[in-house]
């Protein structure tokens, strides 16, 4: 069988087909495809024939042992106390795409095929535009008029699924759009495209983050293109960034952020804050995320919800209502759960949304032990991943070139991915987020592995 164009088909369903499909069908059901494809390569793994597959080296060894150990500790808590039912829907919504990452460096694709993939996330990338379009001019506008102004966030979502009346996975497309310009960004530093070419996909990429008001990845956009042009490169020829140059770049950098502070800033003003400057603007709008008190009404019957810090305040109260044992391996999978016609045990408890961030939600579901092994393994594959210049551009092609070139796009995203843990519950409960995240983590170990024995070769 074609792993590699199994992995396409994968993407495709899961970035494109799965989210639009439930957009504008409203069908659920259509958000357990990717899932569905996941356990589809998991079942496919065993069967196939890994030609020249390379055995494991000590770093993938430890890492499979620590996933094995974080995804055991979260399916046992999860059986004895919630059931299978609830465990198959935390699973699904939780840690059931999270399995990407050892199929990738247990052999299901090779670096070709790899690369051939990312290629195939630029048309993703590409079939976000003619939907945001759709949306900003005419799902907006109707959302605004049905429900009034303040209603009209989250309603630009792309191909990543949600409702025309409530909203739905901006951000996840927000930080799709930001891993596609670190590597278009990547390419660029390493001589495998243009200025032109990494200059167009970052004013697209920036423009839909805008109409989608993702703040938080156009915050940390300028941010993460300084952090992916400084970084060290396999390429030989790419040269050293001198401390002029980051200086210069860093400058440029705090002039982009400070012009899109103003430009969204501006663009999203309430009329409550029309009379405030724009950076007091910008800082009335995003008070919030720091307040250790805040409590959000549910509407439309849903339970009241923690803030973000409020979430973690309440965790390091209340974690321990069950005794140590629970506090350490969590409360089972789905258990806080807020939504949904039956919420999970601990939200009915305290009858509150516990989880508003990832970081809380892991927390509570797989405990202290749980999350720390889970941080362990992505803490590792970022350590022992960082480019080193092995290569000379005249050995290589561009597709080759282009593909080493991910490797610090992909070590940017992973951080990105950690920033996102105390801020949004993403990477805990959003499939098209945690594709995204895993998908990086196990492209990195492709690459590392492929240049290993590209090495071996050189020096055989």
């Amino acid at each position: 069988m074609n792993t590699g164009l199994f992995f396409q088909v994968y993407v495709f369903i899961t970035l494109i087909f799965s989210g639009t499909a439930q957009y504008f069908t409203e069908v659920q059901a259509f958000l357990w495809l990717p899932f569905i494809m996941t356990m589809g390569m998991v079942a496919l793994l065993p069967l196939l024939t890994r030609y020249n597959f390379k055995p494991l080296d000590h770093l993938e060894i430890s890492i499979l042992i620590l996933f094995l150990g974080f995804f055991c500790l979260a399916l046992i808590p999860s059986i004895i106390q919630v059931g299978i039912k609830a465990t198959i829907v935390g699973i699904k919504n939780g840690i059931g795409i999270s399995l990407l990452l050892p199929c990738l460096f247990l052999g299901f694709c090779r670096e070709s095929q790899l690369y051939r993939i990312c290629q195939k996330l630029y048309w993703v990338f590409y079939a976000q535009i003619p939907l945001v379009l759709y949306q900003f001019i005419v799902v907006v506008p109707a959302r605004v008029a049905a429900q009034g102004p303040m209603d009209k966030f989250d309603s630009v979502v792309g191909t990543f699924g949600g409702s025309m009346i409530a909203g739905g996975n901006g951000a996840s497309m927000g930080l799709f759009c930001l891993l596609i310009m670190l590597m278009k960004v990547s390419e660029f530093k390493n001589g495998a495209t243009t200025l032109f070419s990494a200059t167009v996909h970052v004013v697209i990429g920036l423009s839909i983050c805008t109409l989608a008001e993702v703040k938080f990845a156009i915050l940390l956009a300028p941010i993460f293109f300084l952090y992916v042009y400084v970084s060290s490169s396999y390429i030989k020829e790419v040269r050293v960034i001198s401390t002029k140059t980051i200086l210069f770049l860093f400058l440029g950098a705090v002039i982009l952020l400070l012009i899109i502070i103003v430009v969204s800033t501006l663009t999203y003003a309430t009329q409550y804050q029309a009379n405030m400057g724009v950076f007091d603007m910008f800082l009335d709008s995003t008070k919030y995320i720091f307040d250790p008190t805040l409590v959000v009404a549910g509407l439309d019957g849903n339970l009241d919800e923690l803030g973000r810090l409020t979430a973690l305040y309440f965790w390091g109260q209340h974690s321990d209502a069950h005794g140590i044992v629970s506090q350490l391996f969590g409360y089972g999978l789905n258990s806080s759960n807020a939504g949904g016609a039956d919420p999970g045990f601990l939200a009915k408890h305290f009858n509150l949304g516990l989880g508003s961030t990832a970081i809380a939600i892991f927390l509570w579901e797989i405990g202290l032990i749980g999350t720390a092994l889970l941080i362990l393994v992505v803490y590792l594959i970022f350590k022992y991943s960082k480019p080193q210049p092995y290569f000379s551009v005249k050995d290589l092609s561009v597709a080759d070139i282009k593909l080493l070139s991910y490797q610090s796009a992909f070590r940017a995203f992973i951080i990105v991915g950690f920033i996102t843990l105390p801020y949004s519950p993403l990477l805990a409960l959003i499939p098209v987020f945690q594709f995204q995240f895993y998908f990086a983590l196990g492209a990195i170990l492709i690459i590392r592995k492929a240049t290993l024995t590209k090495l071996e070769t050189y020096y055989a």
